[in-house]
């Protein structure tokens, strides 16, 4: 509590309890919905009949729903990541450069990264 009022400061910005409260409980599912996912996604390629897997790749990221979404979303992550870069900027770091890890020599990262059976199985 005493770091998150050092970080945030709600409280002497006059937010009552109740929604202090609910502000660490937010923090908390995003803490809490960040996973490690490894594997390989399936890409089309206009040389290919059918999606074929992509090198196996590592993301280290927040998600939406561990249970029913467990992947990251480009754009989410963006959100995702102006709240945790408050609360632990070298966390944060750590998941972009995750992400950038993912680009391809075009330059192009997917919106959705399905890594792995567990992902895809979703």
């Amino acid at each position: 509590k005493r770091r998150f009022e050092e970080t945030f400061g709600l409280g002497r910005k006059g937010f009552p309890p109740a929604q202090r409260r609910f502000a660490q409980a937010a923090l908390s599912e995003l803490l809490g919905g960040m996973g490690y996912f490894h594997g390989h996604s399936l890409v089309q390629s206009p040389l290919q009949e059918r999606p074929v897997p992509a090198p196996a790749a590592a993301l280290f990221t927040a998600v939406p729903s561990r249970s029913f979404f467990p992947r990251g979303f480009l754009w989410d992550e963006g959100f995702h990541q102006l709240l945790l870069a408050r609360w632990d900027p070298a966390l944060s770091r750590e998941v972009i450069a995750h992400w950038l890890d993912l680009m391809n020599a075009d330059g192009w990262i997917p919106r959705e990264q399905i890594l792995g059976e567990e992902a895809r199985a979703k």
